[in-house]
């Protein structure tokens, strides 16, 4: 999807705002049900931008912007002219080759979800066009900064954002997975029932599509830092306390809600939510638990974040707000357990990449975040003691000269 817009072409438009229209009763397939085009004032990329050479352009686009490397996407920022100038500024965006995937999703396309989600009425969301004879997909870019950018990580939101952010937990628990049947990916036999099944399958997914697949490369460097992959097994802890929850009604999920998914608009302040290619169908408590491991709220802020949360959940969700206060010390330990195994992976293909001149700053990168992850997740993985920032270094130059 990195090609440049077609100069002359036909538009069909998906998007939603604030004054929403009222959900259409039975979504329909990307394309097949045009609503009217509404203005796209939305959005940033979702994740640490790189410069790279902008995509070619014709009369259609004569403006390209920055590209943008996300974790599973390059954007193509463009600017249209002539007759799609009226769009406003969009996204243009192609799969990165050789990313790895750390995450389980329940939809194969996330241009399709944004469509039925626009189509269920939900709000502050990128708006999704369909270009030209080729049915060029791109997204709507929202103008404006980061949440991440105006409250970085440690630092608590305003109110406003708060309440916001409860709004759009209380749109997810609307959606129950039957409104999204049509692009639900996982076959039925193997769906969860229920929330044990659930966070089961969570850890299962963590065990056989990340563990498993970078073992043969990777288990010396988990042994140097001392991660058991017992923890991951369907005997472990994690797996006893999955074992243990109590079952709560399935709603939709976004699966990677944080300050860098946020984006403030510069219209109005308003917070939009950008990056679903994570999106879920599961237990409400799971998406809270990965928002709080990924926020860095402060303590006190937390708690003011899970009564907004209850609230909103008891409005639109009824029950899902069952054994909170028990369940969710149970998904958060498996969100740091999986930021161990995802993090250690991640920066080893890092390290593995870097040029000689760029090495030591990897290696100081690995460490850094390795550390923090171990530190965090040490009760969890059972270590009794968590390898110092130099031997984690040392594990990693190891690697690379081994490779």
């Amino acid at each position: 999807m990195s090609q440049p817009l077609p100069q002359s072409t036909t538009v069909t438009t998906v998007s939603s705002t604030v004054s929403a229209p009222a959900p259409t009763p039975a979504p329909a397939p990307l394309g097949t049900s045009a609503t009217r085009a509404m203005p796209t004032t939305q959005a940033s990329p979702s994740s640490p931008s790189s410069p790279s050479s902008p995509p070619p352009t014709t009369a259609a686009a004569t403006t390209p912007a920055t590209t943008l490397r996300g974790n599973h996407r390059i954007w193509h920022i463009l600017r249209p002219a002539g007759e799609l100038a009226g769009l406003g500024p969009l996204k243009a965006g192609r799969s990165r080759p050789g990313v790895h995937r750390f995450d389980p999703r329940c939809f194969s396309s996330e241009e399709d979800l944004l469509v039925e989600l626009a189509l269920l009425g939900v709000r502050h969301i990128p708006p999704v066009h369909r270009l030209g004879p080729e049915d060029l997909l791109v997204h709507g870019y929202i103008e404006g900064q980061t949440l991440a950018a105006h409250r970085p990580p440690g630092t608590p939101l305003t109110q406003t954002h708060l309440s916001q952010l409860a709004d759009r937990f209380g749109q997810l628990a609307a959606i129950r997975p039957a409104a999204l049947d049509l692009i639900h990916d996982c076959p039925r036999d193997q769906r969860p029932h229920g929330s044990r099944e659930f966070l089961r399958g969570l850890i299962r997914f963590t065990r056989r599509h990340v563990y498993a697949v970078h073992r043969p490369e990777l288990h010396g460097l988990f042994a140097a830092l001392g991660v058991n992959p017992w923890v991951l097994a369907e005997d472990g802890p994690l797996a006893r306390g999955a074992d243990r929850l109590t079952s709560r009604p399935f709603c939709l999920l976004h699966g990677d809600l944080h300050r860098d998914n946020l984006i403030v608009a510069a219209a109005d302040g308003a917070l939009w939510t950008i990056d679903w290619e994570l999106a879920l169908l599961g237990d409400p408590l799971y998406d809270l638990a990965t928002h709080l491991h990924l926020m860095g709220y402060p303590p006190r802020q937390e708690l003011v974040v899970l009564a907004h949360w209850a609230r909103a959940m008891d409005d639109h969700l009824p029950g899902a707000t069952a054994a909170l206060v028990r369940d969710l010390p149970r998904y958060r330990a498996y969100k740091r357990v999986q930021s161990v195994f995802t993090d250690i992976i991640r920066r080893a293909h890092a390290v593995c990449a870097a040029s000689p001149r760029s090495l030591p700053e990897e290696l100081g990168r690995a460490s850094r975040v390795v550390s923090t992850v171990l530190h965090a997740a040490a009760r969890d993985l059972g270590l009794g003691h968590v390898p110092s920032p130099r031997s984690i270094e040392s594990a990693y130059a190891a690697l690379r000269a081994g490779r």
